[in-house]
């Protein structure tokens, strides 16, 4: 026996409504990662930084060595 039209529009409609819903999950995963990308890279620029500061305070470090040397050769 063939199905009705109803029982055909009924079962598109469900498939749509799961597809749907399948849509939705993945529009949270996706915004889930992104929130956790983004708290990622604030943890990233933070320790770059840091490590960027680090470095600036070795490059002063090492210029007062090198002074302290030239000073120390008369030069």
């Amino acid at each position: 026996m063939e199905k009705d039209i109803l029982t055909l529009l009924n079962e598109k409609i469900d498939g749509l409504l799961s597809k749907y819903e399948g849509a939705v999950k993945k529009i949270e995963e996706l915004e889930t990662e992104v929130a956790n990308l983004s708290n990622k890279k604030e943890e990233l620029e933070t320790q770059n930084e840091e490590l960027q500061e680090t470095l600036a305070l070795k490059d002063l470090e090492l210029e007062e060595i090198v002074g302290k040397i030239e000073a120390i050769l008369g030069k």
